[in-house]
């Protein structure tokens, strides 16, 4: 009952009008508490049937990094994962563990993530004996399976940018959805979208002559008689679909435990989702990333959401936050400096298209 610690009645701030109840509702948004753990060194491990392992290294030579110092935010690891998968997925790439390894020697351990680190922080932890040994062992894991939710993760993340972009009405990045890389399958949801044509009755339009005109009457006079055709044969934009196709996003996110736990750095006992690994605090980062959109009718207007949004760089394809409202270019120098050609050719085209409009009413004597 909604009683304060007087015994008093206070009336409940939850929106009486919602078909359900958001945590924000219910008593405060859960956070993201994890502690991060880096090995220096990996070696390979040749698994059972057709599974890699990676085993990390625990020694006095090669000691781990506990809270390694870096932007290790739910965010930074969101999109670094993303650009991994597209990365694994270019044809030219030829050593997707490489790749993997690579990735957690720079960024953190993938898995057992609160595990491993409160075993290193024990005061009794021996680097030099068996207690690192276990360290080892439990800290394996299979570059299979870390591929199987790579691809998952970037497969949503990619199935959100192009229902953005369908949302402001730039639907090529949904029609480069069913392309697929070296590894990962994309999701079919935006795969019949890309037939646009309609369908073309096979009748006889002899009788028109060869006159095209004629031709396209005698098409729609058995159109309007056979009006089942025509439906199977039209075109819907994504657009069209948006609700049902955000639904399938929904789908795609796995559930989260939360529970409550103690943040290392206020002390404090929160509410915050359970972390195992890196995916997990992917995948919260990127449902938090869904509540923070705005409506369908408010996408692509003055969106003012905190840390920004989610895209894809027009020029080099990496994942990135963007800074501003119209940002379509990432920070590197070579996608500056492709955004700085691409305005210079639209101002000169549109001083082209200024100067043809001129020349136009002078002939018109305007």
């Amino acid at each position: 009952m909604p009683y304060d610690w007087e015994g008093n009645w206070v009336e409940s701030k939850a929106d009486r009008h919602a078909d359900s109840l958001g945590i924000g509702e219910i008593g405060g948004i859960g956070q993201l508490i994890y502690r991060a753990v880096r090995f220096k060194e990996y070696e390979y491990i040749d698994g059972s049937g057709m599974q890699w392992l990676a085993h990390p290294v625990c020694n006095k030579k090669s000691p781990p990094e506990i809270d390694p110092e870096g932007d290790l935010t739910g965010r930074t690891i969101l999109t670094s994962l993303c650009n991994l998968a597209k990365q694994i997925d270019d044809y030219e790439e030829k050593d997707s563990a490489e790749l993997i390894i690579k990735w957690c020697k720079e960024n953190m351990h993938p898995y057992g993530i609160d595990e491993l680190y409160k075993r290193l922080n024990e005061a009794d932890f021996d680097i030099s004996g068996f207690d690192a040994e276990l360290i080892e062992r439990d800290g394996t894991f299979s570059v299979t399976d870390f591929m199987k939710e790579l691809g998952d993760l970037y497969a949503a993340v990619r199935f959100y940018i192009a229902l953005n972009a369908v949302a402001i009405g730039e639907d090529e990045e949904a029609f480069e959805m069913a392309h697929e890389g070296r590894h990962f399958a994309t999701l079919p949801y935006l795969e019949r979208y890309l037939h646009r044509e309609p369908l073309q009755p096979d009748i006889d339009v002899s009788s028109a002559g060869g006159d095209l005109l004629k031709e396209m009457q005698l098409y729609r006079e058995y159109l309007g008689q056979h009006p089942e055709e025509e439906k199977a044969g039209q075109y819907k934009e994504p657009y069209d679909d948006f609700d049902s196709l955000r639904e399938r996003l929904i789908e795609c996110i796995p559930d989260f435990r939360l529970r409550l736990k103690l943040d290392p750095k206020s002390e404090q006992v929160v509410f915050a989702a359970d972390v195992s690994s890196v995916f997990d605090i992917a995948w919260y980062t990127f449902a938090r990333l869904l509540t923070e959109d705005p409506s369908l009718e408010c996408l692509g207007s003055d969106d003012k959401r905190h840390g920004g949004i989610m895209i894809c760089c027009h020029h080099c394809g990496q994942f990135f936050y963007r800074k501003a409202k119209h940002q379509q270019y990432c920070d590197r120098p070579e996608c500056q400096k492709a955004r700085n050609a691409k305005n210079q050719r639209v101002f000169r085209k549109r001083k082209s298209n200024e100067k043809s409009r001129k020349e136009k009413k002078r002939e018109l004597g305007e």
